[in-house]
């Protein structure tokens, strides 16, 4: 297995952020109860980890990871069809990748768009 990196996101309660999760076809790989609340979900090859931050606002958005997805329009309508967070619409972003935003319950912004490979 080459190098690779798994974001770690704050979260104020396991069991709503497993559930929130799971409605977009993550898959929990652990869960960790308290007093060290920890979760690991997993899509595809997508690994997200989730610590507990009670005091955390929701409403900040400075807690972000990037996921690439080699189907962008099939991820867009599997999250849209779930109807949990905020879901911003697929664009093209000025460096040349289209992708997507998704706000979770605890504030975290996930963007999600295909890899471009530069050559």
């Amino acid at each position: 297995m080459g190098d690779f990196a798994v974001p770690t996101l704050p979260m104020h309660d396991a069991a709503e952020t497993r559930v929130f999760y799971e409605k977009l076809g993550f898959i929990c790989a652990h869960q960790q109860e308290p007093p060290d609340s920890f979760l690991f979900m997993i899509r595809n090859g997508v690994q997200i980890q989730f610590f507990e931050a009670p005091g955390i606002d929701g409403s900040i958005r400075d807690h972000t990871c990037y996921v690439y997805v080699d189907d962008l329009d099939a991820t867009y309508k599997a999250f849209a069809a779930a109807k949990v967070g905020k879901l911003m619409p697929i664009e093209m972003k000025p460096w040349g990748v289209p992708e997507f935003v998704l706000v979770d319950i605890n504030g975290n912004m996930l963007r999600v768009g295909c890899p471009r490979l530069e050559m």
